[in-house]
């Protein structure tokens, strides 16, 4: 029985071969009609290995690519929704400025028309360890960047002042964070509406000084940039006053300590707008 199948195999390992080579030379032989070329086509498929690696590594890149331009796709669209985001708050920002504007102004029946909001966006390029008071952006004079110009930010979804430029090259520019003890600017608080000036401190912090007496300021009682400011355009929010205990009467004005609305030490992208009476672009003098 044994030596039977045993011969039964050796047959058909002699048979098959050459059936298949007698399909293969009736394929190759017969016309190309659709029928022909479809059956040619799947046999080699079958029977071919190389022919199947081949296909299964192009459908693999194909498949790759595909998958790489999804994700180039949907980096582009977030890009393009953290630029209307920006946008959003910064008029949110302008819209709280105006109304604070509107309080102050409220008496007055010829109000200038405010301006929008505009400027160039610039990230932070480098941070100078000797001096934590200053950081470098990537954009310069060649980008319209100013002497003087103010300079804002965004964190936590608040829009506040970060500093100003002080030193212009073609392709940088440095800005003087608020945090530093050598920048000022004139300031209003918006429930006294007192004036005062705010004014960086060695460690880092905030102050509002020369604040009248009469009235005690508000724990966070918001302070923005004031009309008076020769730079600053007016309603920029700078912070908050702080707790109570921070309050001191000095030479019969009020000191208190101001919490900002944007950290300025920790910011990785800001807008330069441009100084007041000063256009964006203007070389520098």
């Amino acid at each position: 029985m044994k030596q039977k199948n045993d011969s039964l195999e050796r047959g058909y390992s002699k048979i098959l071969p050459a059936i298949f080579s007698v399909i293969a030379l009736l394929i190759m032989i017969l016309p190309l009609e659709s029928i022909v070329v479809s059956t040619r086509s799947i046999l080699t498929y079958i029977f071919i290995p190389q022919i199947r690696t081949a296909h299964s590594i192009t459908q693999y890149t194909k498949d790759a690519l595909a998958s790489t331009q999804d994700l180039l796709n949907t980096a582009d669209k977030n890009l393009k929704l953290q630029e209307e985001v920006s946008r959003l708050l910064l008029e949110n920002a302008q819209l709280e400025s105006l109304l604070e504007e509107n309080k102050r102004l409220t008496e007055s029946l010829d109000l200038p028309k405010k301006e929008k909001w505009k400027g160039i966006w610039a990230k932070v390029a480098y941070r100078e360890p000797s001096r934590r008071g200053t950081i470098i952006v990537d954009k310069g004079s060649q980008d319209g960047i100013s002497l003087r110009s103010p300079v804002i930010g965004v964190q936590d979804g608040r829009v506040g002042l970060v500093g100003k430029v002080i030193e212009v090259s073609p392709t940088t520019s440095k800005i003087l964070l608020s945090s530093d003890e050598d920048f000022s600017v004139a300031a209003f608080l918006s429930e006294s509406r007192k004036e005062g000036l705010v004014i960086g401190d060695s460690k880092g912090g905030l102050f509002i000084k020369y604040v009248t007496l009469g009235q005690d300021l508000t724990e966070k009682e918001k302070v923005y940039t004031s009309i008076s400011s020769s730079i600053f355009p007016d309603g920029i929010l700078i912070g908050f006053v702080g707790a109570r205990n921070t309050q001191k009467i000095e030479d019969s004005f009020i000191t208190a300590k101001i919490i900002p609305a944007v950290d300025s030490l920790s910011v990785n992208e800001v807008l330069i707008m441009p100084a007041l009476n000063l256009p964006l672009g203007e070389k520098n003098k």
